[in-house]
């Protein structure tokens, strides 16, 4: 079991592909034009000349802010629903062209079966479907419509992906990536702490802003719990307050009338900037209110907020700009940090660069005196609490002898690879596992050219005036 988990965290980055290949990346794979016709104003979109109106991406975006609980748009998010919305609408096209439709029984079971509306017991729960809706402010044909796109998407995708096989030459090299072991030596350069000064200020004077906390925000928050509004626990009256509260924002009560009109007791959030960073550059106590608190406008200075699975009334109190920084001794610490920390990926740099970086590695073992310490990696994922993913695939992708730097929380390692080994011990299904594996990592070959083929068989061509109208609409 530990190894199929390892299996999974290793070959990450296959699902994702699978997941995301799934939503077809048409943005930068269309054609724009200024206006489709003077008649065509309500028109946002073509995809092989089937018209998609502006109505249905302002449903879209709807759609799209109330499951992720944001107030504003911007570009990026923009292009993201627009998107998965040219997706959907593919996909239909698609479906309709292979005959593929999908019943009332089918759409029933797809529901039933999602991971979302499931109890402890792997049961279908209407309670959990009801919070769902609530929740994510939906009706339920809303939602079945949305599932029926779903439903559609995968089963199109499954006609091109099902039959697939292994080969024994895939398999094999997906175990040696799996069953590799590295021993490596390393140690974390030191700061030298050999600034003065001058050094300091002149660092303060030419980095003035990056020191800046910016835009500072204060507020007010109240968890919406089952106690707070005067249930034991969660049930259909406990979820009806919570609707009943976000009707009371939709009808522009205020934070405080709310607060009066069930009787809660709310907490101060203190002025804390985007980051969660307060007036004393310390991390706040409520970081994780921040960025939500940087979501709330003038206009909008009340909304509900989840976080970690719980539900808040989080309100905007008071929005000061950016004073003027000045050098305290924190942020001569701070820029202490910095000093240090650019000094150290200078040295690394230099003796990764140099023509014997091996012999330069032990020369500044000896100099400075460093101890070496030496660690045995069973797996791509064993990082003994000690490197992110991103740097292990560095060290496990490196040759013997090899001295590497990776920078890790702010800090500079050297790295020298000592030992590569094949890990030996026998593996329960482990072959039953990779074959798995090998198939999936096709799929998702597969499902790349089937964008492809998608984007060639209905061309998209977006109404660019019509849409950046809509952005500022919105």
């Amino acid at each position: 079991m530990v190894y199929q988990e390892k299996m999974k965290s290793l070959t990450k980055k296959i699902f994702i592909t699978i997941i995301t290949g799934i939503i077809i990346i048409v943005f930068g794979a269309w054609g724009v034009g200024d206006m489709f016709s003077a008649g065509n104003k309500n028109v946002l979109a073509k995809i092989d000349n089937k018209k998609i109106y502006v109505n249905d991406y302002l449903n879209e975006a709807r759609l799209y802010t109330r499951q992720h609980n944001i107030n504003q748009i911007n570009d990026n998010t923009h292009s993201i629903i627009l998107n998965k919305l040219l997706t959907q609408k593919m996909y239909e096209i698609f479906a309709k062209d292979h005959k593929i439709k999908i019943n009332d029984q089918a759409l029933a079971f797809y529901i039933k079966n999602n991971n979302n509306f499931k109890n402890k017991n792997g049961e279908f729960s209407r309670v959990k479907y009801e919070k769902y809706l609530i929740s994510n402010n939906l009706s339920s044909n809303t939602l079945e419509y949305y599932f029926k796109k779903e439903l559609i998407k995968n089963l199109s995708i499954q006609i091109f992906i099902n039959g697939i096989s292994d080969t024994k030459y895939h398999v094999n090299k997906l175990e040696n990536d799996f069953l590799k072991q590295v021993n490596i030596e390393y140690f974390k350069l030191k700061n030298k702490n050999t600034f003065e000064k001058k050094d300091i200020e002149d660092f303060f004077t030419k980095n003035k802003s990056k020191f800046s906390l910016g835009e500072m925000r204060s507020g007010k928050v109240v968890e919406l719990s089952p106690e707070n509004l005067g249930y034991q626990k969660e049930n259909d009256q406990f979820y009806k307050s919570i609707n009943n509260i976000e009707n009371d924002l939709i009808n522009n009560l205020t934070f405080d009338e709310i607060i009066s009109k069930y009787k809660l007791k709310f907490e101060i959030l203190e002025k804390v900037n985007v980051n969660g960073i307060n007036e004393s550059r310390n991390i706040s106590k409520y970081l994780v209110f921040a960025k939500s608190l940087f979501s709330l406008t003038k206009n909008y200075k009340t909304e509900i907020i989840e976080v970690k699975n719980k539900k808040y009334l989080l309100n905007l109190s008071k929005i000061e700009k950016d004073n003027e920084t000045i050098l305290t001794v924190k942020v001569e610490k701070e820029i202490l940090q910095n000093l240090n920390y650019n000094e150290k990926l200078n040295v690394s740099k230099k003796i990764i660069n140099s023509n014997n970086s091996l012999e330069e590695f032990n020369k500044l073992i000896k100099t400075d005196n460093y101890t070496i310490q030496n660690i045995f990696l069973k797996s791509l994922v064993d990082n003994q609490n000690l490197f992110n993913q991103n740097n292990m695939e560095k060290i496990f992708s490196s040759k013997l002898n090899q001295i590497l730097s990776v920078k890790e929380k702010g800090e500079v390692f050297l790295i020298k690879i000592k030992k590569i080994s094949k890990n030996q011990n026998k593996i329960n299904n482990l072959q039953k596992i990779l074959k798995n594996q090998t198939i999936n990592e096709f799929q998702s070959i597969i499902i790349q050219d089937l964008n492809n083929f998608l984007l060639k068989k209905y061309p998209i061509t977006i109404n660019q005036k019509i849409f950046d109208q809509v952005k500022k609409s919105i």
